[in-house]
């Protein structure tokens, strides 16, 4: 297969769901209405998403083993004859997220026809899963930051949308300005970053960033040549460390991470096939893709601060996640906490095995979010976990779907049974492991002392954790005895649109890591060298090798993790809250359990520090606006107005005075002259003659004093 073709696959794939929008708003906006026309125009996005699925799966499979494609389109002008670029850059990478993501999309399109049965807006909600599926797809193909930041802005605009989908209901207005705001925090860093490239990169921050794109011709390989090592230490490189924690802070209002993680269980207020997607594996995924692209500029201390923040994302999220009772918001915390391990992965040099995560999480995660939107829907839209109860038998299919995913999140294995090579384990254990396994090699690099163990043994607590809290959400929602006794005489089974695609998603998880291990891990290598700087490229091959070897060493630890952890949730949620109602009465848990479940109090954090000061910033800047600014204005307006008013009397009574005086004087010597004009002939004669008479006597007069003076 060509490379041309291969391209051309991957930009079919990627513009497919654009058209699919434009369709579905331009043509099937004049069908009506009619549930019928909008099950049409559900399906149609359907059809157009298993088009795009089959053009990555083709492209995938053709891609094998070649060097990144980069495809060079201008747009912009920027000088003479030079263009700002922008255009697809196909590598392994790219190939295997377009078919993620397009059959995740698929899938939840697919789940959106069953749930959103009845919506007068259906149509409308599928146009804009369509051009956010279309958004995200430009995101994976970008051959560089200006194209990535393109489509990173339209996942944050459609986003937005699908969140607020519902807006004539408050909480999904308050949650889409959140996750909004939230973004554009974090984008103003990415502004920041991208702004310190450009003053000193110039136009090759245009170029691909990765060294064997093109190759060689790259953003990494002109700073390479400028001799600019972003991994050596000794460098004076801190305009590159402080460009590289800029494009993360994007990062972390996108992949919502600590501090800028507040808006994604809020998020949750939209339909549960936006959860499904947007906020489980796509765009949370978008951030930890685009710290993976930008890895290669990662200087040592960008890296430690990435991993610092993952490492305290995955902690404080995890622990929040075991006392909420909203199943959706469950699920978001658990969200967080995984895209935490991601983070702590990318920073940590396990590059390889933070996208493995990536991938693997976004199968289970999807799942999992819609099975809680098919168990809120048939529930009479409850979501709160002590509502439910005894909805096995109701909805065995959504049940077994939800234990593989929560088993596929927990990282279940079995050590002792093989499957050829490999322990028999679920899709998490493969790819978190081997982030667990990059953190110790991580810590043994930046020192044992201190906190460098803390990036390894936090991790693993998690890991125990997760399986808890996931327990805790199972038990309570299909196993014990019914806590509201209508909602579950009124529970059953969904329809067959939505059953399948979490079954399909479900089974995916399970074997997920081994598709992974032998067409992600061993066929993918990072073109930079580890976090610290203390290895090559070629090196740090070796070590995702070693990291990935050493998973097995410590594969009775973590095979054991899940089954503890899944035995102690069920032992204390199989009669509900009982146990624990008791537990948190004692008063030194009362106070910990407050403040796990108020989130920290990250929430009045921000509504004091963020909302409260730009509440106080907007009071300063109208309060100048309006007695300085305004108050100078104002004041040049009443000089201007007694300015104009002086001005205006002089006009009056001196200019326009002057003209009307001269225009009197006419007028009255008119007036006099007027009455000579009567038109009376014996008054002419008499004014000839007496006039006649005052000539001669004038003459006379004249002629006399010339006589007498002589």
């Amino acid at each position: 297969m060509t490379d041309q073709l291969i391209s051309n696959l991957i930009v079919a794939a990627w513009l497919a769901p654009a058209a699919g929008f434009a369709i579905v708003i331009v043509l099937f906006s004049r069908m009506g209405n009619d549930q019928n026309k909008q099950n049409t125009a559900a399906w149609f996005t359907v059809a157009v998403m298993g088009f795009s699925l089959l053009c990555s799966i083709i492209a995938f499979v053709g891609y094998g083993a070649r060097d990144p494609i980069v495809e060079t389109w201008n747009w912009l002008p920027i000088g003479v004859g030079e263009y700002a670029p922008i255009g697809p850059m196909v590598d392994r990478l790219t190939v295997t997220l377009f078919v993620m993501v397009s059959l995740i999309s698929l899938l939840v399109h697919l789940y959106s026809v069953g749930y959103m049965t009845g919506d007068p807006k259906k149509r409308r909600f599928m146009a804009y899963m369509q051009l956010f599926t279309f958004s995200m797809l430009g995101i994976v193909s970008a051959n560089s930051l200006l194209h990535l930041f393109i489509f990173w802005e339209m996942v944050g605009l459609t986003s937005y949308l699908l969140i607020g989908f519902w807006y004539e209901k408050r909480a999904p207005q308050l949650a889409c300005k959140k996750a909004f705001f939230m973004n554009r925090i974090g984008d103003a860093g990415f502004m920041l970053g991208f702004g310190i490239l450009f003053f000193q990169c110039g136009g090759n921050i245009l170029l691909p960033i990765n060294a064997a794109a093109n190759g060689g011709d790259s953003m990494l390989g002109a700073l390479l040549a400028q001799g600019i090592d972003p991994l050596n230490p000794g460098a004076n490189n801190w305009w590159l460390t402080l460009a590289g924690i800029g494009l993360f802070c994007g990062a972390m209002g996108k992949s919502a991470q600590f501090p800028l993680h507040t808006w994604l269980p809020d998020a949750m207020e939209g339909p549960t096939p936006v959860s499904s997607i947007v906020h489980s594996a796509t765009m949370v995924a978008a951030g930890v893709y685009m710290t993976a692209r930008i890895f290669p500029l990662l200087t040592p201390a960008a890296l430690l601060f990435v991993a610092t923040i993952g490492l305290v994302t995955l902690i404080t999220a995890a622990l929040i996640a075991c006392v909420q009772t909203d199943i959706k918001r469950v699920l978001a915390y658990s969200t967080l906490s995984q895209l935490g391990y991601m983070v702590l992965g990318l920073g940590c040099g396990s590059y390889t095995f933070a996208l493995f995560h990536l991938i693997t999480h976004a199968f289970f995660k999807c799942s999992l979010f819609q099975c809680a939107g098919s168990v809120i829907t048939v529930c009479h839209h409850e979501k709160e976990l002590p509502q439910y109860g005894g909805l096995l038998k109701k909805m065995p299919w959504t049940a077994t779907a939800f234990i593989l995913s929560t088993l596929a999140i927990a990282g279940a294995a079995i050590p002792i049974v093989k499957f050829g090579d490999f322990s028999v384990a679920f899709g998490g254990f493969f790819s978190k492991d081997g982030i667990i396994a990059g953190a110790y090699t991580y810590s043994s690099v930046i020192g044992d002392a201190g906190f460098g163990k803390l990036y390894v043994w936090a991790p693993v607590c998690i890991a125990y954790v997760t399986a808890f809290y996931m327990t805790r959400a199972f038990v309570l929602t299909f196993l014990g005895k019914p806590r509201n006794q209508a909602i579950h005489d009124h529970a059953h089974e969904t329809p067959w649109t939505m059953v399948v695609p979490q079954l399909v998603l479900a089974l995916i998880a399970m074997i997920a890591g081994y598709i992974g291990i032998d067409k992600l891990i061993l066929e993918t290598a990072p073109q930079t060298a580890l976090a610290a700087g203390a290895v090559t490229g070629h090196e740090l091959h070796e070590n995702m090798h070693t990291g990935y070897h050493f998973v097995h060493g410590w594969v009775l630890l973590f095979g054991g993790a899940w089954i503890v952890s899944m035995i102690i949730g069920l032992l204390i949620y199989r009669n509900g809250f009982t146990i624990t109602d008791r537990i948190v009465r004692i008063p030194v848990i009362k106070q910990v359990h407050w403040l796990i479940y108020n989130k920290f109090g990250f929430d009045g954090l921000f509504d004091i520090v963020v909302i409260l000061l730009g509440k106080l910033v907007a009071i300063i800047i109208g309060s100048f606006d309006k007695y300085i600014i305004d108050g100078l204005v104002n004041l040049a307006g009443w000089a201007g107005k007694q300015m104009a008013f002086a001005v205006g009397i002089f006009d009056d009574q001196v200019i326009d005075g002057s003209v009307r005086g001269i225009a009197e004087a006419a007028k009255g010597t008119g007036g006099m002259l007027s009455t000579t004009h009567s038109g009376n002939l014996r008054r002419y004669i008499m004014m000839m003659a007496g006039l006649s008479i005052v000539g001669l006597f004038v003459i006379l007069a004249s002629v006399g004093l010339i006589f007498a003076s002589a």
